[in-house]
């Protein structure tokens, strides 16, 4: 039987902090380029935001967005680890998932919204798992 280590917790910060951060400078970024790109096609600054809220384009970009970081953040976790990828990246993505829990309590009370965190723990294990496939590969490599 092996016997399960204990988890990096630098490692796990560091990972959902690439998350959150990048997740939180992108939305910026985001916001004021498409504030930008409306107020010069005549958008009042007034309806902006409703126009942003009611976009299913600027939602499922967002959410692009925010599940391609969940997935950095959960590879970079499992690199820092350099072992048990998967249950770093799975740390990230629990407390991402948290994070995210909070904020949409927030923002939102549709239920779309809600639901959609259900994908936050798969995309940040994805990231530790590529990171566990990609690095087996390379110890592969390095051997022939």
């Amino acid at each position: 039987m092996t016997e399960k280590r204990k988890l990096n917790t630098k490692a796990i910060v560091i990972g959902w902090l690439v998350d959150t951060g990048g997740t939180f400078i992108a939305g910026i970024i985001i916001a004021i380029l498409t504030t930008a790109f409306m107020a010069a096609q005549g958008v009042g600054a007034d309806q902006i935001p409703d126009k942003l809220a009611g976009s299913k384009a600027f939602l499922n970009f967002s959410l692009f967005i925010g599940f391609s970081f969940t997935f950095i953040g959960g590879f970079v976790a499992a690199f820092i680890a350099k072992e048990e990828e998967t249950r770093h990246a799975f740390a990230v993505g629990v407390l991402s998932l948290a994070v995210s829990f909070i904020f949409t309590i927030m923002m939102t009370t549709d239920p779309k919204g809600f639901l959609l965190l259900i994908f936050i723990i798969p995309f940040a294990m994805l990231g530790g798992y590529l990171r566990k496939i990609t690095k087996k590969e390379n110890k592969t490599e390095k051997q022939s």
